[in-house]
């Protein structure tokens, strides 16, 4: 174990965790690693059991920590952390959520939680936030009784986050400051020698903005902001250039040991939002080892329609979630002889008020907002569920993405699924969405191997055009190969790609896979593929979606 960690571990047989998450496989993952940092640990499923769980002991045995996801049955995690705040104001909270929406970080800023993860869990990130919540030198980040750190002699955030929601109509400029090494130079020569550094660079950094009118804050152990008034954008990236320039430069020495760092800054402007775009600004410098200054900009009037139809959108996701409106519609696979259904395709749809929306509206954004990989297993376990309602001989496809594939939480959430509706694997076929381009990440494909082994089937998606790699056919050995759509529109108007796709099809068969038509949609194009030894057929035209309804 690291120096760190070995430090974090320190008190462990004092602590004591409360773990609320409706994935009991993330829970339990979590519980293995925090096993190491606390001598208890009790996990919860839903709100209502996590507070009558806390409440039973916060006068007697309380928590050292509590732990929850924002998306909880009975009792969703922000109103769990009111109930919670109401017997205990003091009480360490953090969030971990698959939501990082501006308008969810406000509230839980409101709500001082003492940091907001996201999903899926990085754990360096989550040791570094153990770090901030028991350091006995650095103070927490939003604690009442304390006012002004006591190493810099700057406002903390609980003063920046009552700043940033009483602005009403007055935009700010803020500098989000990273000094880059100074959990390593707390880590390997210890906090006495760390804060002296620190003391030291703050009243350097304080002498830059003598002429503007700017005020410094520190919000954790090595991230500060500078908020100047109004639009100073320009000025902004001027002196930022100059901090990341004075700090490379700056060193203190004391008996020997020399002590100096980097700086990164992040740039935004603007309001209720500034502070998760100097986040978002921050993460665009790529070199912390040189630091360097990025800024967040937008044009106003874009960036405001852009922004509202983003959290429209957003909402529709947090509502779909928590309403259970992620809903499975099915297109039928069928025999191209026989004309029989094998197999049901299930398609993503997401309803709001009646209407039905697909992943062109939410996709790109729900996979930027870190939301995707909710949205996916919701999918996954309705349609395990509506898979029990077909005829035994009826197989169930689910597409997974190369995104799907990088999660490493959804192989065991698949099985835990399965075993719950007593499904067998063989039942279940996956489809690879993007097709022979996603062997190419050695994650993914070792997650195919994975559900392969575990005795699901494999659908290799647009094959043809420009993925006709034969080599990662014989590799991967998929059970069904959909041909690309754009090969059997061709054919109606186009007599030699007839010979082109009977030739694919041999080589399907050669590989041990059923060959299968996409979007076939006029009845010439079922005749045409009727002659070339297509096993089985998409066909749009003939069976429209579906949608399983429960009794």
């Amino acid at each position: 174990m690291s120096s760190s960690l070995q430090k974090l571990k320190e008190g462990a047989e004092n602590r004591s965790v409360l773990i609320i998450d409706d994935d009991p496989e993330l829970s339990a993952s979590l519980s293995r690693i925090l096993k190491v940092f606390f001598q208890e640990y009790i996990i919860a499923n839903d709100g209502e059991e996590a507070f009558s769980i806390y409440a039973s002991r916060v006068h007697t045995n309380p928590f050292s920590l509590v732990i929850t996801d924002l998306e909880l049955p009975k009792m969703g995690g922000l109103r769990l952390i009111r109930q919670i705040r109401s017997i205990a104001p003091t009480q360490p909270i953090m969030i971990l959520s698959a939501h990082d929406e501006a308008e969810y970080m406000a509230e839980a800023i409101h709500l001082d939680v003492q940091n907001y993860l996201l999903k899926p869990l990085v754990m360096p990130k989550l040791f570094e936030s153990l770090a901030k919540v028991f350091s006995s030198e650095v103070p927490l980040l939003h604690t009442d009784d304390i006012e002004m750190d006591k190493v810099t002699g700057w406002k903390t955030f609980n003063a920046l986050a009552n700043l940033i929601q009483t602005l009403e109509s007055k935009p700010i400029t803020l500098m989000r400051l990273h000094l880059n090494h100074l959990s390593n130079i707390i880590n390997f020569v210890g906090e006495v020698y760390a804060n002296e550094y620190l003391h030291e660079l703050s009243l350097v950094l304080q002498s830059l903005i003598l002429s503007l009118n700017g005020e410094f804050y520190r919000i954790g152990v090595d991230e500060f902001c500078l908020v100047l008034e109004g639009d100073q954008t320009e000025e902004a990236l001027t002196l930022a250039e100059t901090m990341v320039s004075v700090v490379r430069y700056f060193h203190t020495y004391d008996q020997g040991i020399i002590l100096n760092s980097t700086l990164s800054v992040g740039i935004a402007y603007g309001k209720e939002t500034v502070l998760l775009h100097s986040a978002l600004a921050l993460e665009k410098v790529n070199n912390r080892q040189v630091g360097g200054v990025s800024q967040h900009t937008f044009d106003q009037e874009n960036n405001e329609i852009g922004m509202n139809k983003s959290r429209e959108v957003l909402r529709m996701i947090f509502n779909a979630l928590n309403d259970e409106n992620i809903v499975p519609f099915f297109q039928t696979i069928d025999d191209v002889t026989s004309k029989k259904s094998l197999i049901m395709s299930s398609v993503l749809r997401i309803r709001k008020d009646d209407k039905l929306f697909g992943p062109e509206t939410f996709l790109n954004l729900a996979k930027e907002m870190g939301q995707m990989a909710m949205i996916t297993r919701s999918m996954i376990r309705n349609t395990l569920e509506t898979s029990q309602t077909f005829a035994p001989d009826q197989l169930v496809s689910i597409s997974l993405s190369s995104y799907d594939l990088s999660d490493e939480g959804l192989l065991p959430y698949i099985r835990f699924w399965l075993e719950r509706y007593q499904i067998v694997p063989s039942k279940i076929i996956f489809q690879l969405t993007e097709g022979i381009e996603m062997l190419k990440s050695k994650q993914v494909s070792s997650a195919i191997k994975e559900l392969q082994s575990n005795g699901h089937k494999i659908i290799l998606n647009n094959f043809g055009f420009g993925q006709c790699n034969f080599a990662s056919l014989l590799l991967l050995k998929p059970n069904y190969i959909k041909l690309h759509p754009d090969l059997i529109v061709k054919i109606e108007t186009e007599p030699t790609y007839l010979t082109i796709i009977e030739k694919m099809v041999e080589i399907i068969h050669h590989v041990g896979a059923k060959a299968i038509a996409t979007q076939v949609s006029t009845p010439k194009q079922i005749s045409l593929i009727q002659q070339i030894k297509i096993d089985y057929m998409e066909c749009i035209a003939v069976n429209s979606l579906f949608e399983v309804k429960s009794d």
